[in-house]
């Protein structure tokens, strides 16, 4: 084998082995992206499931609220309170 096609040879070995040596970090690096995005699912699930619960919550709180709303605003007086202001 002449010296050239050794030299060919081991460059190509050499470039094989880098783009070997990069692909093993990109994978790598995947795994890694996914386990951090199931992460992030499972936190954004649960931050979802407590917000349901608040939103339920504040359902049964909104019949309530619109009482004392319509009582600030004076839609809803009290019987008897009329002019006990003036």
């Amino acid at each position: 084998m002449s010296p050239e096609i050794i030299a060919i040879l081991a460059v190509g070995v050499a470039l094989a082995g880098l783009m070997l040596r990069g692909q093993h970090g990109l994978d790598k690096r995947v795994d890694e992206l996914r386990n951090d995005i199931a992460g992030l699912d499972t936190r954004l699930r649960a931050v979802e499931g407590g917000l349901a619960e608040l939103r339920g919550r504040f359902d049964g709180m909104d019949g309530q609220l619109g009482f004392l709303r319509d009582y600030i605003t004076g839609r809803n007086e009290r019987p008897g309170t009329e002019g006990a202001d003036d």
